[in-house]
């Protein structure tokens, strides 16, 4: 859901206007507001609301209230083949039966608490509060589904397709993952704080980074944005933690209009 109010943004009262063919229209989900565009012949009015720039106010996307309908799974998300471990796998029942959006995998439900005591309660997704709403936020700004599969890119050429998927299949394999919680059993210096995790402290361990190093939650951040990493899901770029839309704007620039990273060449060439 958009909610145009919520920032002030011109587009809000501009739907109003006699000009566009669904006046009085303010909250719709994406889905809806493209069949609009697709009906009456205003695509391009939707771009500006659904894409990153709005095209009349200039603000981002994620300073607008966005929701979304269902709930999102990061590891889908990302086209990742489910997780085989029990303790790692993450599911809409097992977050709002504890009263979250999202819960961290590798905990039993009795360590969830700890782990979220640990952060600042404004980015705590518990359902109905505005850390819901901050975590719902992050997944679009920083796992931006054109950086995720050619589907949805526009303006990707034909003769770069296939040096976009080299890009994403490397990226996949040497770069991208999800981070998991467990309980600290031994002396750990965290990488970001260079303060110590103590045994029985809740830590974050990356697969990528090899098997003894542990964060603290707060400090599992991007290197770029620093905000906390959504979901726990990460990319490795130089010994340094990244959100991905930040990882793929080491190797490529952004365009402020369209939000697709210009990929034309290979990773490696």
């Amino acid at each position: 859901m958009l909610d145009l109010k919520a920032h002030c943004c011109p587009l809000y009262s501009g739907l109003d206007s006699p000009l566009i063919p669904w006046p009085g229209l303010k909250f719709a989900c994406v889905r809806i507001l493209e069949l609009y565009g697709k009906v009456f012949g205003q695509e391009e009015l939707c771009e500006l609301i659904i894409r990153k720039t709005c095209g009349s106010c200039k603000c981002t996307k994620d300073s607008h209230d966005v929701l979304h309908e269902e709930w999102v799974n990061v590891r889908d998300r990302l086209g990742f083949k489910p997780v085989q471990d029990p303790d790692k796998r993450v599911s809409k029942e097992r977050s709002y039966s504890q009263g979250y959006s999202w819960v961290p995998p590798g905990l039993p439900s009795h360590k969830v608490e700890k782990y979220f005591n640990s952060l600042p309660s404004n980015k705590v997704p518990k359902l109905g509060t505005s850390g819901e709403k901050y975590r719902d936020k992050q997944v679009v700004v920083q796992l931006p589904k054109q950086d995720l599969a050619l589907t949805y890119c526009k303006h990707v050429e034909q003769r770069h397709h296939q040096s976009y998927e080299d890009f994403i299949n490397a990226r996949n394999e040497i770069a991208l993952d999800i981070g998991y919680a467990r309980e600290c059993t031994y002396h750990v210096e965290c990488p970001k704080c260079k303060k110590n995790i103590e045994p029985g402290e809740i830590g974050v361990f990356a697969s990528k980074f090899g098997d003894t190093v542990l964060w603290h939650p707060t400090c599992f951040t991007c290197t770029e944005c620093q905000e906390l990493l959504v979901d726990l899901t990460y990319c490795l770029y130089e010994d340094h933690l990244y959100c991905e839309r930040h990882y793929a704007q080491q190797f490529k620039p952004r365009c402020s209009a369209c939000d697709e990273v210009r990929i034309i060449i290979s990773l490696y060439n």
